[in-house]
């Protein structure tokens, strides 16, 4: 799948946590949402589908760095409640509903209030996805080809 072209002036997180989302970066989010979202389904994924996440990740314009934000800020927040729930999700969200709260999450991130709210979840995020991206950062560095700092 192509993605619109942009230039990511900072591969750093902090930059990239406070910019201003414009509908480009919207677009380019979407596929690298649904793909993080399997991440909280109330399932266990298959290594074809580390591979299948892994690809979309490596096809995006996002550094694994800002990969990790994306989940932590705008995906993790509005899913999490999925795995903690008694009969969660379990065949996949709906692309509309996810695209909305994804969207809703990440409207927030500019708020210092809503991050450090966040910051404070990420134990229970990690705690529930740690072992996803031990999978998918080898394979996404594989498909670019190298390793990435800060990953």
């Amino acid at each position: 799948m192509a993605y619109p072209a942009q230039s990511l002036a900072c591969r750093t997180g902090q930059r990239f946590l406070n910019a201003a989302l414009s509908p480009r970066e919207l677009l380019a989010r979407t596929p690298v949402w649904e793909a993080l979202a399997e991440f909280w389904l109330d399932t266990e994924l298959t290594d074809s589908d580390f591979d299948h996440i892994a690809r979309v990740i490596a096809a995006s314009p996002y550094s694994l760095a800002e990969a990790r934000a994306i989940h932590d800020y705008e995906v993790a927040p509005a899913l999490s409640a999925n795995l903690m729930s008694v009969a969660g999700e379990w065949a996949g969200f709906d692309s509309e509903w996810l695209h909305a709260r994804c969207r809703q999450q990440a409207a927030l991130r500019r708020s210092w209030w809503y991050r450090a709210v966040i910051r404070v979840r990420f134990p229970l995020f990690r705690f529930f996805t740690a072992h996803c991206w031990r999978q998918v950062v080898p394979r996404v560095e594989s498909l670019r080809g190298k390793p990435e700092t800060n990953a």
